[in-house]
């Protein structure tokens, strides 16, 4: 386990003070990771698995004589030619973690697990009865990725129908998760103002859709909701070796246009995960503190027919993959977890 300031990073296979993450035959642990509140969060990648099966090459069939007649004309036809596999696709994941200046911890929730990944934002309301807003979120995000560990990457939505179901906790939290298998095809559930965008060869592909009550109120799952991760949006797309996958909680999206993620994302498309992902909420935090910037948030707001200028103080949270068939890529498998928090799942016995 590693940890930093008052932020832990539970690997697989282990547990903290109780709570039980799980684990899958043949996950190594994670090593190291660095940590900071209020800064980046850097990447920590596993080693790669021992024993992995190794690729050997395809013996060529000798080509076949044959030949096929075409409107009187003899054509020599290639068959029983053998096509090379295709490599399976991977997630190269990165992840930065930015907490609101004011509350310094934060609300959001993330996991890695795999071709699996999951965002979740802790509904900042809660804090006005006297719950902590935290507990909600980080328990759905560790049920949840404790679902896909037993499910699979293609079950990523009944993983958080099933969460959401067993969270205890009193609270509300927006959602988003997606799983992505080897052959690229991408499924898996938004609700609330998180969301994901693809961008290919310097486009956005495709995005996900703000789902809102009213201005500034998410769809949420939560103890006093009557929203469920039914209402989410799905999303069932197929993703290509190259593209960019863009998770993240509102905090970059209320900050940062979409043309802009998609102009620094291309611009940096031989850069690590890992940088991406930091560059993006850096960008977002930048835009949040500037009262003259008109941000994403304060567009919306001027819709609603409400007055809001400058940008959004909020957590970020981002997650940036890239979609890649590197047999070397070494996925990740990691959750965040606060000390506190993960203290009082334990005392609550939420997770155990």
């Amino acid at each position: 386990m590693a940890q930093g300031s008052g932020f832990m990073f539970v690997p697989t296979g282990t547990s903290a003070a109780g709570v039980a993450v799980g684990g899958l035959s043949g996950r190594a642990r994670l090593s190291s990771c660095q940590t900071a509140l209020g800064g980046g969060v850097g990447l920590a990648r596993l080693p790669r698995v021992a024993g992995s099966e190794a690729r050997g090459s395809t013996t060529r069939r000798q080509r076949r004589a044959d030949v096929s007649m075409i409107g009187g004309i003899k054509l020599p036809f290639f068959g029983g030619g053998d096509q090379a596999a295709k490599a399976p696709l991977k997630l190269n994941a990165g992840f930065s973690f930015l907490a609101h200046p004011e509350k310094q911890t934060g609300e959001d929730a993330f996991f890695i697990e795999g071709s699996t990944v999951g965002v979740f934002d802790g509904v900042g309301g809660a804090a006005v009865n006297g719950v902590d807003p935290r507990l909600y979120s980080q328990n759905l995000a560790l049920l949840t990725m404790r679902n896909v560990q037993e499910y699979g990457p293609n079950a990523a939505v009944k993983s958080l129908i099933d969460a959401a179901s067993a969270n205890t906790m009193v609270g509300a939290s927006t959602a988003c998760v997606l799983g992505v298998d080897p052959s690229g095809r991408m499924n898996g559930i938004n609700l609330g103002d998180s969301g994901v965008r693809i961008v290919r060869n310097g486009k956005l592909q495709w995005r996900t859709k703000e789902q809102q009550h009213f201005f500034n109120c998410p769809y949420q799952l939560g103890s006093d909701s009557t929203d469920s991760v039914q209402m989410g949006q799905n999303v069932n797309q197929r993703v290509r070796i190259g593209d960019w996958i863009i998770m993240a909680t509102d905090g970059l999206f209320d900050n940062v246009f979409d043309r802009d993620i998609v102009a620094l994302v291309t611009s940096m498309d031989d850069a690590d995960p890992t940088a991406v992902a930091e560059a993006l909420g850096e960008l977002a935090v930048e835009h949040a503190r500037d009262p003259a910037y008109t941000s994403p948030f304060a567009e919306m707001a001027a819709k609603a027919g409400e007055s809001h200028t400058g940008g959004k103080l909020d957590d970020v949270t981002v997650i940036a993959i890239k979609v890649v068939d590197d047999e070397n890529t070494e996925e990740l498998s990691l959750i965040s977890v606060l000390e506190e928090v993960e203290a009082a799942l334990e005392n609550e016995g939420s997770v155990a």
